[in-house]
């Protein structure tokens, strides 16, 4: 009777571990569900945000090219002036040359 018991408390103890492992394997399987649930999720995620990554960079590009084409024009603007500035420069030093060089050689004596 002894051994009896023994093989029932066996049999009970081979019955709660199997009834254990079952419940594991369930849990295990349920973790698995929702890791390849939240992976699906995160992969979305990383799409979207591949996504506005590249229109984000793709309005940098623009912006940048835009304020390039800015510059430039503000530049040949610029320099157009600057050309303009020059030339009256070069004209009144000529000027002042001409008159610089008549008075220093007319008399004045001559002129009165």
């Amino acid at each position: 009777m002894a051994e009896r018991s023994r093989d029932q408390d066996t049999e009970i103890r081979v019955s709660v571990l199997e009834s254990q492992v079952n419940n594991l394997v369930l849990d295990v399987e349920k973790i698995e569900k929702k890791i390849d649930e939240n992976y699906g999720v995160l992969h979305k995620r990383i799409n979207a945000l591949d996504d506005t990554f590249e229109q984000k960079n793709e309005k940098i590009l623009i912006k940048m090219e835009e304020h390039s084409k800015s510059s430039t024009a503000n530049n040949k603007e610029l320099l157009e002036k600057i050309n303009k500035i020059e030339k009256w420069r070069w004209m009144i030093m000529g000027g002042a040359l001409i008159v610089g060089y008549v008075i220093a050689h007319v008399k004045i004596e001559r002129l009165f």
